[in-house]
Parts: structure tokens; sequence; C-alpha cells
């Protein structure tokens, strides 16, 4: 979506870069961690691919939520074989799928099928209300991804 700024982009579209610029910080901090000689530096460096990796979690769940053509493809089980037979070759081994998980007890004090809010996804920050938009106010305030300001460039996403 190249030339559109962050306001003229869909939600899901905005949440979808930020998944791959998350992505793509947490091969630059792994590298980092990697090239360090230092055990606390590398450490530090490692931390920080963590948390990138728990804001790919929270920002695939915001997707899968806004998206259900996305999400209908996390319901799909991949089998091994299943890339070698979408290129035309044979599976190394036939095998059956495995079998779906048991569903998952519902929440406490909740009916299985019912959502955890009724709040729609973008007034949610990690699972808990959004404080109301300002009027000046930008969709995307995470750091350095933050367009026409923020912390400045650097090594990625973050905090």
């Amino acid at each position: 979506m190249a030339g559109k700024s962050d306001t003229e982009r869909s939600d899901v579209a905005r949440i979808r870069a930020v998944l791959a610029r998350e992505l793509e910080t947490i091969n630059e901090y792994e590298a980092f961690a990697e090239d360090s000689s230092d055990p606390e530096v590398k450490a530090f460096f490692l931390h920080l691919a963590a948390e990138e990796k728990e804001h790919v979690s929270e920002a695939t769940h915001m997707l899968r939520m806004l998206d259900q053509g996305q999400d209908a493809h996390f319901a799909k089980p991949f089998v091994p074989g299943h890339f070698q037979t979408a290129v035309g070759g044979a599976p190394a081994e036939p095998v059956e799928a495995p079998p779906a998980p048991p569903p998952a007890p519902p929440a406490v004090g909740r009916l299985a099928n019912e959502p955890l809010t009724s709040l729609p996804p973008q007034r949610l920050i990690y699972g808990v209300p959004a404080p109301p938009p300002t009027a000046n106010g930008h969709p995307l305030t995470i750091g350095s991804l933050r367009r026409g300001g923020g912390s400045g460039g650097g090594a990625g996403g973050g905090r």
C-alpha cells in the first residue's frame, strides 16, 4: 500500500504493516544478539526480540478478529508434505492429519461463544479498553513506527 498515509489505510492494512515491521525487528534484534560478544548485551537484544514476538502475537490476534477470511486460514491444518504437493511433488510419506485439539474450556463467568468484550477491536490495547481517541491522536503510536514524528528511526519497532 505504498503511497497511502496511515489515515487512508484500513485497520487491517495498518495491522499488517505493523506485523511486517515487528517481524523485521525480531530478525534484527536476534542478529544483534548473535553478533554480541558481551553476554549482558546479548541478553538485552534477546529480551527485545521476545517483546517483539509478543507484539506479533497481539497483532495476529487483532488481524484474526478483523479479517474473517484471514482467520479461516489459521483454522486450516497443514499436514507434513503440504508444501511438496502444492508445487507438484509427492509428499515424503503420506500421513493422516492430526486430530483436532479439544475446544478450550470457557473462561470462568463467560459462555463459550461469548466475546471477551463488547468493545470493537480498535478500542482495545492488550485486551483492556483503550483510552478514548484524542482530536489530534494518531492510530499508530509505536515509537519509530509513528509517521511524522515519534521517537525517531532506529533499529525497528519496539516501545
